[in-house]
């Protein structure tokens, strides 16, 4: 490769330094002859002819045939025209004991650029300088192309110091040349500065640098300098409006977009089929389908290229439909469709789930040898996976001859979204190499299927092989943590996003906020909520219920003040988390105006959740006539989840007479909340009806799901089920409940027995009462932690009112700040009291 050329001449490279024939670097005379005939050769059958005819007349001889021929062969810049061309210079060589001229290096030179083989341009550069031959500055520009193909950046920067020694610094197209070498390198800190130290600067000079920022994802750079060229009074040319609309695509900003369309105008740049095909990429990127679609139709050569990008920033936009439309256009006018018009194609097809249309595809690119190329196999695989045909999808992705790290997360990608994780964990297990994108896939499986604590352990995983993570693991590592209510992790992992330079965006800011919120860490919620630069309805509804969930219902109410304040329109789920405030909180009123507006101000029509929000509240405050009125109002048919807290507002309120009521509605529910009933009837010991519902339960293959809690203690995370002894600190933590127990005896606690839905005696009941899941979690807390530390546990289920209470006097005895966070709300326990007031 060039990297491992060593250029040492050409440093050296200076007047004083070579010797050579002064007649060498002299304008060639041309054989007339000769010249007529390669002037009009365009293929190279042509041109090989005429070699021939040279070399039978004798004409090989002549320094002028040959230097023509060698032109004309690196003209055409291919490999084969250049293989040529060297063949004849080298004989040539040979046959007339020369070392060549300057006229044939640079051709050759320009050629070998020309055709890519950047690598032959520069090894042929170090020949020419060893023969004693002095390049001048149209050598520079051609083999800095060569360079700039390459991205051979030490080789350039010997060749820029060949430029300073020479004093051909300040040639305009060798200063060109080194700005496109610099920009292709991503080296543009050096290329501004080539820029800057023009005296006289061409369109060339201003393209190449505004191309450069546009190319390496700086498009801000691109259009500040084009406007600065404009200034200046450079007329762009069509290259240059290229970049810069596509400068603007990438920013996604219209507006500037169509400034830059009305300078396409002013500055009479004729429109070509490049421009177009900029101009329609940049509309559709920036969300003008429209003007898209105008420019598209009213262009009267709709090339494959342009087709193409209709294409595929449709499938991109999530609008298939349009893209096999463009497809089916392509088609009628005679277009044979490419790699690229395909993968678009069967991305529209996985989107739409068309199986057939897909099938049809595969079946073209087998025909037409299209299979072979990664990305048609690995979009098929993804194909397949998303039409259900995961053994289909499997067979091809078996055939590969080569799977790239692509094809195995498409598979990936594919048996998560069927739902099959363990076969995921397999196959993640197998790949002989991972990229972030397989590690990604592999987190988004396991907090999708609530499997947090393997989330976690997998991110650990990812540190120790030394992966860095980007915004994508980190929504999803705060995702697992948030629902662990793992304190200490949440702050490391916040930590580390600011350590490692994690740009936090809407949707990872958003994901820490929430993180922090469901880990009872109100204040570091709201300062990531109030440190984002940008906040959509999203986050203000995260922030808006982070402080519900945490006991804060008038900060959550004065949220929602503000963000009508900033414009920001609500949408049905700010006004979930704001009711659920309310019903947290016991603000009746509020709750009752929120609902009202609803539909009043904001037009927005409450849906089954938001009745059951009302019903939750009004439940919560004891008015279950009104609770039960509102669900006879309601214009669609009540859920479980309504019945759910309607049954449990009657528990909580020990009113039989609307429990009962509320059961023979709900006999013909599928639905856990026969629970919630049976545990009602065994609250006033109708054990009789207790049986019936379990029965119903059994029969409808219900099993109720046991209490667990969880702590985390110095890093690690327990869990605790009720009546489960299986803890390796056992022994211990049942000490530490009886300790607990007696001192809260001597304190004047009883036991609340009614918590215990069983139909056995008072002593067994006040043993099952006392193995609770989050009394085990708060011992094993007491004895694990230090003295004055907080214990946070995060129980699965409501916590009942004898927990409640047992908290309360915990956390007054031990001198201990106790948070557990139930599946409603969390409730802070400080000195004897709740958070909650008692009321949740």
């Amino acid at each position: 490769m060039a990297s491992t050329l060593h250029l040492v001449p050409l440093v050296s490279a200076s007047p004083n330094s070579i010797t050579t024939d002064i007649t060498k670097s002299k304008t060639i005379p041309m054989d007339t002859s000769s010249i007529g005939s390669l002037k009009n050769l365009k293929t190279m059958e042509e041109l090989r002819q005429l070699h021939c005819n040279i070399t039978k007349t004798g004409l090989n001889h002549k320094l002028s045939a040959i230097t023509e021929l060698v032109a004309k062969y690196a003209e055409m810049g291919t490999f084969e025209s250049m293989d040529y061309a060297r063949r004849a210079f080298e004989l040539f060589k040979e046959d007339k004991d020369t070392n060549g001229t300057l006229f044939m290096y640079n051709s050759l030179i320009r050629g070998y650029s020309a055709a890519g083989l950047g690598d032959d341009a520069i090894s042929l550069y170090v020949q020419m300088v060893m023969m004693g031959i002095l390049p001048d500055k149209y050598t520079f520009p051609f083999v800095l192309s060569g360079c700039a193909k390459l991205e051979a950046f030490s080789e350039g920067i010997q060749f820029h110091g060949a430029v300073v020694k020479m004093g051909l610094e300040d040639d305009v197209f060798i200063r060109n040349s080194l700005i496109h070498f610099y920009a292709e390198c991503g080296e543009l800190v050096h290329g501004q500065k080539v820029f800057d130290g023009m005296a006289e600067r061409n369109v060339v000079s201003w393209t190449s640098l505004i191309c450069g920022y546009a190319r390496r994802d700086l498009p801000k750079e691109a259009v500040s300098l084009f406007f600065e060229m404009m200034n200046a009074g450079i007329k762009p040319n069509s290259v240059t409006m290229v970049c810069v609309i596509s400068a603007c695509a990438k920013l996604g900003d219209l507006e500037l977009g169509e400034r830059i369309c009305a300078c396409i105008e002013e500055s009479g740049v004729k429109l070509n089929a490049f421009m177009v095909n900029a101009l329609v990429d940049m509309f559709l990127k920036c969300g003008d389908v429209d003007a898209a679609n105008k420019l598209f139709d009213e262009c009267s050569d709709k090339s494959l290229i342009l087709c193409n990008t209709m294409m595929s920033n449709y499938v991109r936009r999530g609008l298939p439909r349009q893209g096999l439309h463009i497809f089916n256009e392509m088609l009628r006018h005679g277009l044979r469709p490419d790699r690229v018009t395909l993968l678009s194609t069967i991305s529209a097809c996985s989107q739409l789930g068309d199986f057939l249309s897909g099938k049809g595809c595969h079946c073209y690119a087998l025909r037409n040898g299209l299979e072979g190329w990664d990305s048609i196999s690995n979009a098929i695989i993804d194909l397949y996976m998303t039409c259900g045909k995961q053994e289909m999808a499997c067979k091809i992705f078996d055939r590969m001859p080569n799977r790239t790290v692509v094809s195995w997360n498409s598979l990936l990608a594919g048996l998560i979204r069927n739902g099959d994780v363990e076969s995921t964990w397999r196959i993640f297990n197998e790949m002989p190499e991972r990229d972030l994108v397989s590690w990604n896939t592999m987190l988004g499986a396991l907090v999708e299927e609530n499997r947090y604590e393997e989330a976690i352990e997998l991110f650990q995983a990812m540190q120790t092989k030394g992966i860095k993570a980007d915004r994508v693991t980190m929504v999803e590592v705060a995702s697992a943590c948030g629902f662990l209510g793992a304190l200490d992790l949440a702050k490391w992992i916040h930590s580390y996003c600011q350590k490692n330079e994690i740009h936090s965006d809407l949707r990872l800011g958003t994901a820490l906020v929430d993180m922090f919120a469901r880990c009872g860490d109100p204040h570091n919620a709201m300062q990531v909520f109030n440190s984002m630069p940008r906040r959509d309805v999203s986050a203000w509804t995260t922030a808006i219920g982070a402080m519900a969930m945490n006991g804060k219902g008038e900060k959550s109410l004065e949220l929602f003040d503000e963000m009508l304040r900033q414009g920001v329109k609500p949408d049905g789920v700010v006004f979930v988390a704001l009711l659920t405030a309310c019903s947290h909180g016991g603000y009746v009123e509020q709750g009752q105006e929120l609902f009202k507006s609803m539909k009043e101000l904001h037009g927005i029509s409450p849906e089954a959740v938001h009745y059951g929000c009302m019903v939750d509240l009004l439940g919560r405050a004891g008015l279950l006539k009104e609770a039960s009125d509102l669900i006879k109002s309601m214009p669609m048919e009540p859920n479980d989840v309504i019945w759910g807290s309607f049954l449990a507002a009657c528990r909580t309120h020990r009113n039989i007479e609307m429990a009962t009521y509320a059961a023979e509605r709900v006999k013909e529910l599928r639905s856990g909340i026969h629970v919630l009933l049976s545990n009602i009837y065994a609250s006033f010991g109708k054990w009789t009806d207790v049986a019936k519902v379990r029965v119903r339960l059994k029969e409808k293959g219900i099993t109720k799901v046991p209490g667990t809690s969880l702590i985390e203690v110095n890093g690690t995370i327990h869990e605790f089920t009720s009546t489960d002894d299986s803890h390796p600190e056992q022994s211990q933590i049942s000490d530490m409940l009886e300790e607990i127990n007696c001192r809260l005896r001597d304190a004047g606690h009883e036991p609340d027995l009614a918590n215990v839905l069983l139909d056995v005696d008072e002593f067994e009941k006040e043993y099952f009462l006392s193995r609770h899941s989050e009394k085990l979690a708060m011992a094993y807390g007491l004895i694990s932690t230090g003295q004055g530390m907080p214990i946070r546990v995060v129980k699965n289920l409501r916590i009942c009112s004898d927990c409640h209470s047992f908290a309360k006097l915990v956390s007054q005895i031990y001198g201990r700040e106790i948070v557990i966070r139930d599946n409603h709300r969390f409730h802070f326990f400080r000195d004897g009291r709740c958070s909650c007031n008692d009321y949740w």
